[in-house]
């Protein structure tokens, strides 16, 4: 996450500093998707009171419809509406909370008007997910970065081009606008906001409450040979690389991930070939190969679960790329514990 200038805090009066800290409108719409809204405000829950009796203390919320009745998340899920569309300074912050493409069109329009209005008055507004959406809509996002989902990066800025969008950030802050393509990172946006209007140590309990792991099983690779030659790498590069990382197990194809850099396949081409000296198809093939060989020997889990694991749909392919990268066959790879460099016939 790169911050481009710290959110400031709107003017409030002694009473709502002292209880609450701060107090949330979170704006619904049609067929908001339930896992952003959840997490943001299950983070403010744990904020608001001590240990888990969840009382809006230190910080309180409203659920305000963006759209017509009922209240509805993707889902099928209702809720009851606990605010209303009437005078945005009722709120230290305003979150819109984006829901299914296809009913976006069904936001009701003074929405627009209102998040205007909290914007003239420097009120924190956030986006997740396709609230970014609505946001620029409102004409909030022009000329400003914004964190979006790499599968709407490419429509986001045919239909807004004023807008600086981003596929490879967790969320964005400039000015008083956070965007966040959505999921449990809506945590730390909340996060965020609870260590900004009150202190950190809610922040921390927040955060050891939602994203405690007893253990992770996301696939990852822990020894990168190619680290040096990232640190004198291009910003492009670094940023396809982290995407290649986060994807070992779900590769898309070059061009959808030019597209989701905001670049073109060639230009991306040209970075890796000049910074990495191989391809982003031959990089990322050799960087999920590396990732399967540390699963192979560091884990009791079948070949067919690690091709899986690192996003081959079929064991026999799996196993013919691996021998090709190390010599061996998985199985006999393994059983020998061998620690042989992937040969540079499949590197570029």
């Amino acid at each position: 996450m790169t911050p481009v200038q710290p959110i400031s805090a709107p003017a409030q009066s002694a009473q709502h500093v002292e209880a609450p800290y701060l107090r949330v409108g979170i704006l619904l719409c049609p067929d908001f998707t339930l896992t952003p809204m959840a997490s943001f405000t299950d983070a403010l829950r744990l904020a608001a009171d001590r240990e888990d009796e969840s009382r809006q203390i230190h910080f309180a919320w409203d659920f305000i419809p963006a759209g017509p009745a009922p209240l509805r998340a993707s889902c099928g899920l209702e809720l009851l509406a606990t605010g209303r569309l009437d005078d945005p300074a009722e709120y230290g912050c305003l979150v819109v909370c984006g829901g299914l493409l296809r009913s976006l069109p069904e936001v009701l329009p003074e929405v627009h008007g209102y998040l205007r209005a909290a914007a003239a008055r420097n009120i924190p507004i956030v986006g997740l997910c396709t609230g970014s959406l609505v946001l620029a809509e409102a004409g909030l996002l022009d000329r400003r970065r914004c964190a979006t989902h790499f599968n709407v990066l490419g429509s986001f800025v045919e239909r807004f081009p004023k807008t600086q969008p981003v596929s490879t950030e967790n969320y964005v802050i400039d000015g008083n606008i956070i965007t966040c393509p959505g999921s449990v990172v809506a945590i730390e946006v909340a996060a965020h906001l609870i260590a900004r209007f009150s202190e950190s140590g809610r922040a921390r309990k927040a955060l050891n409450y939602l994203l405690f792991k007893p253990e992770e099983t996301r696939i990852t690779l822990k020894a990168k040979p190619y680290a040096e030659a990232l640190e004198a790498a291009s910003k492009l590069t670094i940023e396809a690389v982290q995407v290649m990382e986060f994807r070992l197990d779900s590769p898309c194809s070059i061009a959808a991930l030019a597209k989701s850099l905001n670049t073109s396949r060639q230009q991306l081409n040209r970075a890796f070939l000049q910074d990495l000296n191989s391809s982003p198809a031959a990089f990322w093939r050799k960087i999920r190969m590396l990732a399967a060989r540390e699963q192979l020997l560091g884990h009791r889990r079948t070949v067919t679960e690690i091709a899986f694991d690192v996003g081959f749909c079929d064991a026999a392919h799996f196993c013919k790329t691996f021998k090709a990268y190390f010599g061996l066959p998985p199985q006999e790879y393994r059983r020998r514990g061998a620690g042989r460099v992937p040969s540079q016939g499949g590197a570029r």
